[in-house]
């Protein structure tokens, strides 16, 4: 039956690419309708890995999977990103040989509410939280209800690598009996002592008292305590000690120097996190720096180009999460010269048919300088424009256009300094497209 159920799914896999489906869930969807155990007739790796959280669950995958392939390791993996149990289930059914997999390695993003589901019939060796944020409100609510779901999938036996610089995550440490390897970024000259940003955490789980921030990366992350009692950000194994804007380099554990091409913090704890499965697998230390040194981190996410001597800077940030705008809007204010801004995207979600923008009100674009141009484009456009103006950006800066189509004349001609682009994924291929984009030597 189990062999059954393989030859149904690739039979439609092959049909879906026929009629231009794409197949990356149809498969799973069919066979697990058929054969609602089929996943758990299959024999896995012992290595199976997962990554889930609000967002970067899918670079960190791949990341991982470079690391794993340098080493001469074969992997398994969602690399389309269908990371629902159907998609999962199709990517199984599309690499199983026989009965199992042959890979050496399981290598899976897991949507943060579909981890539950999946873990009933695939328990991971590792799993990787990466961050939980404000995400999708309609469809989350809010931080704690993902908390409590992720916190459903992880099965005992299970070793979590988590982000032990947010206080969420750390979180998991009063219910997890398990291992536990944390991993984190230490203060660095970019870290705050203070700053108004949006905090998601700000009181002990344990006594309900008031945390205290030795500084902050970016919201509640950073480094914490309670001074109540014992919960606070500690046993940080794998961290990143310097970040090198200029040299464009980080240093992991003061020894592993890495280049980088996208400063956004959420990349740079992706990396440190990829280190460290790398290293509890026992990964040669040099595969590991070499593999995090390649470019790959998807250009879909961070881009740079040059338009008649202007530098363009391309930030994806996912609608519906306060946290991928914010640090978006930190690495721009890296940038103190008066610059333009781009903000805008074509839909809200492509899951849920709703106008909620509630979420905009949690980002802190006052992050942007009063005088700095912004362009707010898409079918929100008024909707930022009304949140520019209540961040304290001058009205004569604040510029309107209801589509990209005329975007590169009104930047070029009505605005001045490096741009960035701070759009969701739906308007980074239009938005290149229109600017023709031709790099400059």
């Amino acid at each position: 039956m189990k062999m059954f159920g393989t030859l149904i799914g690739k039979i439609v896999f092959r049909f879906a690419r026929i009629i231009k489906h794409g197949g990356s869930t149809l498969p799973g969807t069919v066979v697990l309708k058929l054969f609602p155990n089929y996943l758990k007739k299959i024999k896995y790796p012992e290595n199976i890995i997962m990554v889930t959280g609000s967002c970067g669950k899918g670079s960190t995958a791949k990341i991982i999977t470079s690391i794993l392939e340098k080493n001469g390791m074969s992997v398994c993996t969602n690399k389309n990103g269908a990371n629902l149990i159907e998609g999962i289930a199709t990517t199984i059914i599309l690499n199983v040989k026989g009965k199992r997999i042959k890979e050496d390695a399981l290598v899976l993003e897991i949507d943060e509410r579909y981890l539950k589901i999946v873990t009933k019939y695939i328990k991971p060796k590792y799993l990787i939280i990466n961050n939980i944020t404000r995400d999708q409100p309609p469809r989350h609510g809010n931080f704690d209800i993902v908390f409590n779901e992720i916190l459903k999938g992880i099965p005992k036996g299970t070793h979590l690598i988590v982000n032990g610089d947010d206080p969420i995550l750390k979180k998991y440490s009063l219910y997890c009996k398990d291992e536990i390897t944390y991993f984190g970024i230490e203060k660095t000259k970019y870290s705050y002592k203070e700053r108004d940003d949006i905090k998601d955490y700000n009181y002990c789980p344990k006594c309900n008292n008031k945390l205290i921030f030795d500084y902050y990366n970016y919201g509640s992350v950073g480094s914490y305590k309670c001074p109540k009692c014992d919960f606070k950000r500690d046993n940080i194994k794998y961290s990143i000690t310097n970040i090198n804007y200029d040299n464009k380099e980080i240093i992991i554990n003061k020894d592993y120097k890495i280049k980088v091409s996208s400063y956004i913090l959420s990349n740079l704890y992706n990396l440190v996190a990829a280190f460290a499965i790398g290293d509890i697998l026992k990964i040669d230390s040099k595969i590991i720096v070499s593999a995090l040194s390649d470019d790959i981190i998807e250009n879909k996410l961070y881009e740079e180009f040059t338009v008649n001597k202007r530098k363009y800077t391309i930030l994806n940030c996912k609608a519906e999460n306060n946290s991928t705008y914010n640090l978006a809007l930190i690495y721009t204010a890296m940038d103190n010269k008066q610059k333009t801004i781009v903000i805008g995207h074509k839909e809200i979600s492509r899951r849920y048919n709703h106008f909620d923008v509630s979420w905009m009100y949690d980002v802190y674009f006052e992050l942007i300088n009063k005088d700095d141009y912004v362009i707010c484009t898409g079918p929100n456009a008024y909707d930022f424009a009304v949140r520019m103006k209540l961040a304290g950006i001058e009205k004569d800066n604040i510029i309107i256009l209801d589509d990209l189509t005329n975007i590169k004349n009104t930047i070029e001609e009505k605005t001045k300094g490096n741009v960035y682009a701070v759009l969701n994924f739906d308007y980074v291929k239009p938005f290149k497209e229109k600017m023709t984009i031709k790099e400059e030597k």
